[in-house]
């Protein structure tokens, strides 16, 4: 990659996210909730992103410790079955 990653959309938004979630007031299921209301293909772009952020979560060359080793479990279990049955995500 020619672009050093902390120049990126992407990285702003990753931190932007990091921030706003590092509040005990956030709360998952009201985002969740507000997905249905998101375009379709958009739906579908957030989809993605999610499937990545699981692949980044079961890397088991990532660091992980107790505070973050069930999410890690899981999500190496959902790669599982990903990888099993998964297909890929078109963006339309």
């Amino acid at each position: 990659m020619d672009k050093d990653i902390r120049e990126s959309k992407e990285y702003r938004l990753a931190k932007d996210w990091e921030m706003t979630v590092n509040n005990y007031g956030f709360n998952p299921k009201w985002f969740a909730a507000a997905i249905p209301t998101m375009h379709p293909t958009l739906q579908q772009s957030l989809y993605r992103l999610v499937k990545e952020c699981i692949k980044v979560m079961a890397d088991e060359t990532r660091h992980y410790d107790d505070r973050n080793r069930a999410s890690h479990e899981e999500a190496k279990c959902i790669m599982e079955y990903l990888n099993a049955h998964g297909r890929h995500i078109p963006f339309r």
